[in-house]
């Protein structure tokens, strides 16, 4: 593990950015408090779909199959059989890890280009959309009621809007990890050969396939833990949010916004997209009906257009200019 690993998380301000977030729950208004833990989800997932989107260069838009696997099986499991949540949470994250690797092993068996491997993973989304709609064991259309919160952790419970906030805190900074961990370790350098250059990895002894499928499980098992207590924070599992397409497409967005392959990309994107969409939408909803989706649209040009590789390379070359222009003493 490279010493870039430790000193990010070891750095007070790493800490302090924490330990001022924890405190949210405590001051923030209740509707800006709904919103912060909106935005932690979206950072989280964008930081799972990193690892295999922006690490290792493959553009899967099939997570929202693995959300919805996270949030449907889970909750099924839970109102069909009363199976403790913890281990619906446990069961689904290990089908979303199964599908995640047959899908990298397809990706690998027939080489598929960027462009087939993104409508392959579409497909698949598609085809899982589909199969919740239709089976009433995972709810169908309906969705699913889960039973109200009242707290108890050792029922996958997490006590209304403040427990919620630091639970999705918690799994926003366990990604953040993950991604460090993975970025400074070997697989991290194999998936960004992969990325690069796959004919060339693959002539200087990069497993392919192992590094693949290692990429794709790790997301996938993020993004259905990540869907599980989403599930459980919103209450009702509704397929047309959890299992739709849709939502890969704006986990996509924000991590491309922020900075593909950064570790931080996904953060700063999510952290400034999802606010402004929900703060837009409350206060221009109802004004004239589509103007926020309008000015939403037009930040995204605009955003695009001046930083094409992302607001994280930005910001670090912004910041590295003024630490260099900073007078020195001594």
């Amino acid at each position: 593990m490279k010493p870039e690993f430790f000193r990010v998380l070891g750095s007070p301000l790493f800490a302090l950015a924490l330990l001022a977030l924890a405190t949210l729950p405590l001051w923030l208004p209740s509707y800006y408090l709904n919103i912060a833990i909106l935005t932690l989800i979206y950072v989280a997932l964008a930081l799972a779909w990193n690892i295999v989107g922006g690490i290792a260069g493959q553009i899967s838009l099939a997570h929202s199959l693995f959300v919805g696997a996270g949030a449907m099986v889970a909750s099924a499991l839970l109102m069909k059989f009363g199976l403790n949540m913890w281990l619906g949470a446990l069961l689904a994250a290990l089908i979303s890890a199964a599908l995640a690797a047959c899908i990298a092993w397809l990706d690998f068996r027939f080489r598929l280009g960027h462009l087939s491997f993104a409508l392959i993973t579409m497909a698949f989304a598609e085809m899982g959309e589909l199969i919740v709609l239709g089976w009433d064991f995972l709810g169908g259309a309906s969705g699913i009621y889960l039973p109200k919160d009242t707290g108890q952790l050792s029922q996958f419970q997490f006590g209304g809007s403040s427990g919620s906030f630091w639970v999705m805190l918690t799994l926003a900074t366990i990604c953040l990890i993950v991604n460090l961990a993975v970025l400074n370790s070997p697989l991290g350098y194999f998936l960004r050969a992969i990325r690069d250059n796959e004919h060339a990895a693959q002539a200087i002894g990069v497993a392919l396939l192992r590094n693949k499928v290692l990429a794709m499980v790790i997301s996938a098992v993020l993004s259905s833990l990540i869907g599980t207590a989403y599930a459980r924070y919103i209450s009702f599992v509704d397929p047309y949010l959890l299992a739709s397409p849709v939502l890969t497409i704006e986990i996509v967005l924000f991590a491309t916004i922020g900075g593909l392959g950064t570790v931080f990309g996904p953060v700063i994107g999510a952290g400034l997209l999802v606010p402004l969409g929900e703060i837009l939408r409350g206060q221009l909803g109802g004004t004239l009906p589509g103007l926020h989706y309008f000015i939403y649209g037009v930040v995204l040009i605009v955003v695009i257009l001046g930083t094409p590789r992302g607001l994280a390379p930005l910001l670090g070359r912004w910041t590295r200019q003024l630490i260099a222009r900073a007078p020195r003493t001594g």
